[in-house]
């Protein structure tokens, strides 16, 4: 089987969406999938993580222009963002609003949408999105366990700093600015906790009591995320994301905003919600206790998030559209 992706892979430090892209590569080449990047014969699936046309690769046009010449080749789209996670409150005026439109023209064309939450897929439902004769599917993103698991004989000694954590490649302020924001200046009145930031630190602000690493790529970021105790994502109107499951797969329960989108979806099991000063206080106070942080680390049901899982599924798919399960069973 022969799979066209049209954006490339990026081993660097990126957004979590390349991230995806490569390892999801990694697995459907390991697997004896043959990955290609450019419109070549013979492809049986064509993969379109963005529809526009880009230097990094062709768009829905070149895309759909090949299907006709070559009937049994089968489109998927996979929706992996909303324009709500880019511009509620107005905020991230560099990027106009486009998604909407062009993910329900785009899929006019597609032979199956893969949504990466169900919040994602009843966000297009109600703006318009109709399954009619094609086939859809929700798969939740999982990320690396190569890069990102739990640490071994992990424990928090009586006296130690409640270590609290996030990372993001975006510095967009949807990404939880006003969250980060409250964590530093909590910092400042409460001896008992610390915070690190990994990633592009949002502007406008400049952090007195946090520790800011600049982006970093795979495993070192899951070597840091696994020196901390708790997770904390203010983003709001998440697709999916991929941050705060790298940050679960290494075992640290999630402090999470009630507009989270997805992220609720997904972390409901294994973190706490909040929407206020109080409540974010109230929660790291909690997590401060040993015995809540470890019934919320057993909380964690890592084969959900777990990357290989994620990608059999997109594996699946492939080959039911290809038509190769079929000849195989």
């Amino acid at each position: 089987m022969k799979v066209f992706f049209n954006r490339p892979i990026k081993k660097e430090a990126w957004g979590g969406g390349s991230h995806f892209i490569t390892s999801l590569c990694e697995y459907l080449t390991d697997a004896g999938v043959d990955v290609v990047f450019n419109l070549e014969e013979d492809i049986n699936v064509l993969v379109m993580f963005d529809p526009r046309a880009s230097p990094d690769g062709p768009g829905l046009g070149e895309i759909y222009d090949y299907k006709k010449a070559n009937s049994s080749a089968k489109i998927v789209q996979r929706i992996n963002d909303t324009d709500l996670a880019r511009h509620a409150y107005g905020l991230s005026p560099h990027d106009k609003p486009w998604r909407t439109e062009v993910f329900l023209y785009a899929n006019q064309f597609v032979d199956h949408t893969i949504f990466i939450s169900n919040w994602v897929k009843n966000h297009y439902a109600k703006l318009g999105y109709e399954k009619r004769d094609r086939s859809d599917s929700v798969v939740i993103n999982g990320c690396n366990s190569s890069f990102f698991y739990p640490a071994e004989n992990k424990e928090r000694s009586s006296g130690d700093k409640l270590k609290i954590v996030t990372h993001h490649w975006s510095d967009n302020p949807m990404k939880g600015a006003d969250i980060y924001r409250a964590v530093d200046q909590l910092c400042n009145e409460d001896p008992d906790i610390s915070f690190t930031y990994v990633g592009r630190y949002p502007k406008g602000y400049s952090p007195k009591n946090t520790k800011v690493i600049p982006p970093t790529y795979g495993k070192k970021i899951g070597d840091i995320l696994r020196e901390h105790d708790i997770y904390i994502t203010g983003a709001r109107f998440e697709a999916c994301g991929m941050h705060h499951l790298e940050g679960a797969a290494c075992g640290l329960p999630v402090i999470y905003h009630k507009d989270g989108g997805a992220i609720n979806e997904i972390c409901s099991d294994h973190g706490i919600e909040i929407s206020s000063w109080e409540e974010l206080v109230e929660a790291i106070n909690f997590f401060k206790n040993k015995e809540n942080l470890v019934e919320y680390f057993k909380k964690i049901d890592y084969n959900k998030i777990k990357g290989q899982n994620c990608y059999k599924k997109y594996h699946e798919i492939f080959k039911d559209l290809s038509g190769e399960k079929g000849e195989k069973e």
